[in-house]
């Protein structure tokens, strides 16, 4: 297994886990009796991943899935945290989205340069289309939102298809590291 995944369940103001697993189903079932018993805000679940031994479309798997989680954090924290904790998450989500873009520009002209190569999995290879348009729709949706003659609607429908580009995301992310 490429990725070990942990799941480990807190109470609310504790530094350590008082539950740990490697099953998702036993972690769901004890997170689930603990909310019913503490309450919903008393708890939280929170998965470790630990990649080990990867291939190319798994490390791709596992830069896309820091991207997606990078981005979430600067978001979730931007107005609850100081500024210099949002810049430094700022800067931490926006290097590894350079790198994606990267990844994503080395890959696009290797195959452009080898236009009869075919990848080996067709699934990683869809994959990698749409995280590659979905990076390109987010930054046409900023280069947009910037616009002085922009419309709201045309806005909200770029965001809209931002958000389902990466729901799919997810749950390809979630598939290949067992989420």
């Amino acid at each position: 297994m490429p990725f070990k995944v942990t799941y480990s369940i807190y109470s609310v103001g504790k530094a350590a886990p008082f539950f740990n697993t490697t099953d998702k189903r036993l972690a769901t079932v004890e997170f689930n009796e603990q909310q019913r018993t503490k309450g919903y805000l008393n708890v939280r679940m929170v998965p470790e991943i630990i990649p080990q031994d990867l291939t190319k479309p798994e490390e791709y798997v596992w830069l896309v899935y820091r991207v997606l989680k990078a981005i979430r954090k600067y978001y979730d924290e931007r107005n609850r945290v100081p500024k210099e904790q949002s810049d430094d998450n700022l800067k931490v989500s926006l290097a590894l989205e350079s790198e994606l873009d990267k990844w994503n520009a080395r890959t696009r002209f290797y195959l452009q340069g080898h236009p009869k190569s075919r990848p080996d999995d067709e699934k990683a290879f869809a994959f990698f289309q749409v995280v590659e348009e979905w990076r390109s729709l987010w930054k046409k949706y900023f280069a947009y939102k910037k616009r002085k003659d922009k419309d709201p609607a045309v806005e909200r429908e770029m965001k809209k298809q931002c958000f389902d580009f990466e729901k799919e995301i997810k749950k390809y992310v979630n598939l290949v590291i067992g989420l």
